[in-house]
């Protein structure tokens, strides 16, 4: 079924979005229905949509799934495909050339396509079908008493995830993807949310903006980036009655695990027997690999091996019992030949009591190819004269001496893309000797 279908199936006699006067669930479906009306042309075409507000965004999304050849998630102008029209709010700018796709029965499926975040290269569309985009949505008696926080960009797959979530579920969404970490706790709080999704760093920033303890929190999940431990645990120790979740999921691989048991990583016994309708193995290279139970976009067939599975290009550590998340491996620093993951020096850094964020990176080394230079945020009252030889002090302890940076920079905060994970592009051009 569309995404329309379902929720006519549902028939939700609440509140959809959290916004001024708010939208019912009955409003989205008839607005939706009202731009098929209005927009005939676009039926079997590849449309883009540009996000205006939250509102017009679910309505459209109701309207095109099922009506239009490939729908495109537009996060930005520069990315926009060829042979593709523009629906932006009211306006509806056709392509320069229009693409002539077979004209099949109305409420059929629809491509999605989602842009990648570009946090370590070029952004690139991925497509996705409405059914591996919803696999992991919940539908219980629990759902429907939610209030989420959209903190991502709506067009982006985390994002999509939260909306698809709040959709489907019957649930109540708030648009807090603007602003900065205060803006966005207000918006919280004004909303009387008690679900958010975010990514560790949006969280740690979150934690430092205000009251955060005030919000009464049902659902907390993190997704985006690795949960590390101390974030895990701190969560848990302000809202000990919310459910806690870390998500591992991507654009490229489509909805992936949750996590529930507030520990970093995953059990080390989905190994073999897998999880969520997944299959793990991972390779002498200690890359993470996935079997999803759909066929991923063909653009990934060069990271597919024989037998389906999906190299997701995440190193993982595994112990007895625990399989955990080092990072990408397409971020590494070499240093004399040696390989030094940033995630894995941050994680450390992290653990240090007066470290609210912290975000590792490879300047250029005449001698040794690389150094590693982290750049920390410390939480408030932490006194800087003696800390930078307590952080080394630190992180030798835990860490072989090449992955101990060897120039810390303490910054008054950290910058995030769109996707609200740490940005990392920035610092791998500019540092050099």
């Amino acid at each position: 079924m569309t995404l329309l279908q379902r929720l006519e199936q549902a028939n939700y006699q609440t509140t959809a979005i959290i916004a001024g006067s708010g939208s019912s669930f009955s409003q989205l479906v008839a607005n939706a229905r009202q731009l098929r009306l209005k927009n005939p042309a676009l039926q079997h075409q590849a449309i883009a949509l540009v996000y205006t507000d939250l509102s017009s965004f679910c309505a459209q999304l109701l309207a095109f799934d099922g009506w239009c050849a490939k729908l495109y998630l537009l996060p930005d102008p520069a990315l926009l495909p060829d042979n593709t029209w523009v629906f932006s709010g009211p306006a509806v700018t056709p392509p320069s050339r229009p693409e002539n796709h077979p004209s099949t029965p109305a409420d059929s499926d629809t491509q999605w396509f989602m842009a990648t975040s570009g946090t370590t290269g070029t952004p690139k569309w991925i497509s996705h079908s409405v059914n591996s985009l919803t696999r992991a949505v919940k539908i219980n008696a629990d759902s429907k008493t939610l209030r989420w926080a959209l903190c991502y960009q709506p067009t982006r797959f985390a994002g999509l995830q939260v909306v698809l979530q709040s959709l489907l579920s019957g649930a109540a969404l708030a648009d807090c993807s603007n602003g900065d970490a205060a803006e966005r706790l207000a918006k919280i709080q004004q909303a009387k949310v008690n679900a958010v999704s975010a990514t560790p760093s949006l969280w740690r920033q979150l934690l430092m903006a205000g009251d955060i303890q005030s919000l009464a929190l049902k659902q907390i999940t993190l997704g985006g980036e690795i949960a590390d431990q101390s974030i895990l645990d701190t969560l848990s120790k302000l809202f000990p009655h919310a459910r806690l979740l870390h998500i591992y999921a991507s654009t490229e691989a489509g909805v992936g695990f949750a996590v529930a048991d507030k520990k970093a990583g995953f059990p080390a016994s989905w190994l073999t027997q897998g999880h969520s309708e997944l299959a793990f193995k991972i390779d002498s290279q200690q890359h993470l690999w996935l079997k999803p139970p759909q066929q991923p976009d063909s653009k990934l067939a060069a990271r597919l091996d024989n037998n389906g599975f999906l190299d997701t290009e995440d190193l993982v550590g595994v112990t007895a019992e625990r399989v955990y998340f080092l990072g990408r491996a397409s971020g590494l620093i070499n240093v004399g030949g040696n390989k030094v993951v940033p995630e894995q020096v941050e994680q450390v850094l992290l653990q240090h009591p007066c470290v609210v964020q912290a975000r590792v990176y490879g300047k250029s080394s005449s001698l040794l190819g690389q150094l590693v230079v982290a750049d920390v945020q410390l939480t408030q009252g932490c006194d800087n004269k003696t800390l930078k030889l307590q952080l080394i002090q630190h992180c030798m302890a835990s860490l072989a001496r090449y992955q101990v940076p060897t120039q810390l920079n303490f910054v008054d905060n950290m910058a995030t893309n769109a996707s609200g994970k740490l940005s990392r592009q920035l610092k791998d051009k500019i540092q050099h000797d």
